[in-house]
């Protein structure tokens, strides 16, 4: 049975002119989200709002995403980039999270794609295309699978990992053996349902040529591209401050699991080592959400900032900035962030997995401890190998990655499925 949700928050409109500038004679898009995007502090908001931001500009863009809460019209009304609005309150599965993923053990249904199945957001996109025409709609992640089929408006799903992927990655990195039993039966029941979603939408974008991979090799005849992810080259730039040269730097949210794995591997494996090469170095984690245990297990040159409210500080204070994920899917954009900062970077193979870069050119990747804690210590005690690298790695963002670049590609996939005659 699909659950249930909170009552419907509203639709909260605006009069058409007011948006964000955009043509005339655009396309009329409908983005449904699992989550309202705004204020872009989190990849998968960042994406969908940047993607958003970069289509009004041509377009006539509408969305749909669960959201809520008494700040919810102020916090719409403060971006204008969309036509009209409406959010849906959250499903129950969301609100109670641990209840739902021992529910989700005696269903074939995973708890990953399943918490977002909601009669409420059913019942709104079907009004939603009842009462207005779109040209094509572009669902946030095969977490919104679940809407599929929409009848005759052609739909991209827009994927920003591959979920199952990313469940198997971290089952195969966790160490409690009831955890990663359970980790690789929700990456299996993700698979089918994920599957299914790619079947049933017109085209499927993906955000590196490796999940394009995985979903041609499933589905070959389905029409697929890659779209990255991106940064605003504008915004992230190079900074005249000067580094604090005992500072290594981990930004985003810590309550997601990657990053969490990420940091608590690089506290216990990489810390040490480096702190035999550099003694003075110290960790800082920029980032909301993270756990208890994580904190009181670091040590005393550990420090988490919690969230701020301008991460180009921390990243301009950063001698080298780290990213030791060990799981994950699609790109990361705190790699793409640090880069169109022009800060030296050390990472994981699957760190830096989807993006053109290469080992020694725009970034270091090293996927051993040893190895890894090396680097960071030579970039830090070599500031001109550094800012080569910085250098390089800003020139490469400008190049292929800023979201103007990027949502042009999004715009050209779009561009096949549309069933009028439309000008952009």
């Amino acid at each position: 049975m699909v659950t249930r949700s909170r009552s419907l928050v509203g639709a909260l409109e605006r009069p058409a002119g007011k948006s964000a500038r955009r043509g005339d004679s655009g396309r009329s898009i409908l983005v449904i989200a699992p989550s309202w995007p705004h204020p872009p502090t989190w990849g998968f908001a960042t994406r969908v709002f940047q993607l958003a931001k970069q289509l009004a500009r041509r377009n006539r863009v509408s969305l749909l995403a669960y959201g809520g809460g008494s700040s919810a019209r102020s916090r719409v009304n403060a971006v204008s980039i969309f036509e009209s609005v409406q959010l849906v309150g959250h499903p129950e599965s969301v609100r109670n999270r641990r209840q739902a993923q021992l529910d989700s053990l005696r269903s074939s249904r995973s708890f990953h794609l399943g918490a977002f199945r909601s009669d409420e957001m059913h019942a709104a996109v079907q009004a939603m295309l009842a009462r207005r025409h779109f040209d094509i709609v572009q669902l946030e992640s095969s977490q919104m699978g679940f809407v599929l089929p929409l009848g005759t408006v052609p739909v991209v799903l827009d994927e920003h990992n591959i979920e199952f992927l990313l469940l198997r990655r971290l089952a195969a990195v966790e160490s409690s053996i009831p955890r990663k039993a359970y980790g690789y039966l929700e990456a299996a029941k993700a698979r089918r349902e994920e599957m299914r979603a790619w079947a049933r939408s017109d085209g499927t974008v993906l955000t590196s040529d490796a999940d394009l991979s995985v979903v041609r090799q499933a589905m070959p005849e389905k029409p697929a591209c890659v779209v990255p992810n991106g940064v605003d080259t504008e915004y992230f730039h190079p900074s005249d401050v000067e580094p604090e040269p005992s500072t290594v730097v981990f930004t985003g949210a810590i309550n997601y699991r990657p990053n969490t794995d990420a940091v608590v591997h690089f506290i216990r494996e990489v810390m040490p080592r480096l702190k035999r090469l550099k003694p003075s170095a110290r960790f800082l984690v920029v980032g909301d959400g993270a756990p208890g245990w994580v904190i009181r297990t670091a040590g005393p040159d550990v420090e988490f900032s919690g969230r701020v409210d301008d991460v180009r500080v921390p990243l301009n204070k950063a001698a080298v900035v780290v990213a030791p994920l060990r799981a994950g899917s699609g790109t990361r954009l705190k790699i793409l962030e640090a880069l169109a900062m022009a800060k030296p970077i050390v990472t994981t193979s699957i760190g830096c997995e989807g993006l053109s870069v290469a080992s020694g050119e725009h970034l270091e990747i090293a996927d051993d401890p040893d190895a890894f804690a090396q680097m960071v210590a030579r970039l830090m005690s070599d500031r001109d190998a550094a800012r080569d690298l910085g250098r390089q790695g800003r020139q490469l963002v400008e190049r292929e990655y800023s979201w103007e670049v990027v949502a042009r590609r999004l715009e050209e996939f779009h561009t096949q499925f549309i069933r009028k005659e439309t000008r952009v």
